[in-house]
């Protein structure tokens, strides 16, 4: 498994075409919501690939004020789901984010989907020291 970090192109277009799979096809969430004003061309994404053409996780990196990185739109393929690809994208989130001077890590997480989180559903807000 590879793991990118990046704003470019085809790394924005493998994370966004998960999310519309997973969010919007498989989970029914509205496309104007699950796609927003934040999914700019210049966000980053953590995007993993079982091959080079195959992208199977993801999460978009959402800087906030006082130090503090949100790890959003979390998601994996339905058919690798429980085999460690979350955790592993949102591992390599939180090390770049601490690389890069963030000291806290938040995730909102829908209540039924654990730490993946969704819009319009009940989430809890989970917080982590980053240092």
């Amino acid at each position: 498994m590879e793991i990118v970090i990046s704003s470019a192109p085809f790394n924005r277009a493998a994370a966004l075409s998960l999310r519309q799979a997973i969010f919007v096809t498989e989970r029914g969430i509205p496309r104007d919501i699950e796609f927003d004003d934040r999914d700019t061309p210049d966000r980053l994404y953590v995007t993993a690939y079982q091959t080079p053409d195959t992208p199977i996780g993801t999460l978009r990196l959402e800087p906030l004020a006082d130090h503090q990185m949100r790890f959003g739109r979390i998601c994996t393929s339905r058919i690798l789901r429980g085999q460690g690809v979350g955790t592993q994208v949102l591992g390599a989130a939180e090390k770049w984010a601490r690389e890069h001077g963030y000291l806290t890590g938040i995730v909102h997480g829908e209540v039924t989907a654990g730490p993946f989180p969704e819009d319009g559903a009940p989430v809890v807000v989970l917080q982590k020291s980053l240092d």
